[in-house]
This record gives C-alpha cells, structure tokens and sequence, in this order.
C-alpha cells in the first residue's frame, strides 16, 4: 500500500505554490436534518448543508507569493481566495482538496532560537471538491 506523506504534500492559493507551510488541517462536517415521521420507533435522517474549514501553519518568508496572498488576506480583504490541499502530490493523477476559502483568522508566533511564524485559519466558503491533477 502507498501512503501519502507530509513532504508530498503542497498547498496552492491560486495558482501560487505555498512554499513554506509546515502542517495544515481540514475538517468537513455536513449538517443533518431529522426526517422522523410520527409513529416511528427511530430516529430518521437526511444530509443537508456541507461546511469546511482549515488551518495552515507557515514560516514567514516575503518573497513566496503564496505567503504574501495569505497575509493580504487575513489583513481585511473580504474575498474568498482559491486554495487547493494537494496531499497526494501534484503528479498527474493525484488526488486533491480544492475550494474558495475566507482566511478567517491569524495568529503569529516568534522566538529567539526560530523563525517567525504564522498559523492561518481558513472558512470554506462553497463546496470543498475532491479532484485529480491533469
């Protein structure tokens, strides 16, 4: 069996590469709806409203325009960016995580002994879509 690892890993806002991001996450829920008529014994159920939502960590590095478009972002543009989670690889025929994202939140950490960093949080704002790289 082949397993997808982090150093296959890349993210893209827009079309630009994300060069230094270290770890990111994303979780997809779907809302529920009862559909239980009266008379039954149990509980029914029906899908309704899909949501996301996703974190980035990134080392702070001025000339990745990927890096750039995140902190522009996050610094009160209102529009959602394109971002894709390539978790397989960017080959053809890998698998891939795409959809229109608000970065919703930043928070920066620095240290003496480190380099300056940022954790983004992303709201999913649409369908996140499974794809294949062409």
């Amino acid at each position: 069996m082949a397993y997808a690892t982090g150093s296959d890993a890349v993210i893209k806002i827009g079309s630009d590469t994300l060069i230094q991001c270290s770890s990111f996450s994303i979780d997809k829920t779907v809302d529920n709806a009862e559909t239980s008529a009266i008379s039954t014994t149990a509980k029914t159920f029906v899908n309704t409203l899909e949501s996301w939502t996703g974190s980035l960590s990134i080392f702070y590095d001025a000339a990745d325009a990927a890096t750039t478009a995140i902190l522009t972002a996050t610094a009160g543009n209102t529009g959602p960016v394109v971002i894709s989670f390539y978790y397989e690889g960017t080959a053809t025929g890998d698998k891939y995580l795409t959809g229109n994202g608000l970065m919703s939140g930043l928070s920066w950490t620095g240290e003496a002994n480190g380099v300056f960093t940022a954790d983004v949080s992303v709201t999913g704002t649409g369908s996140l879509t499974d794809s294949t790289a062409p």
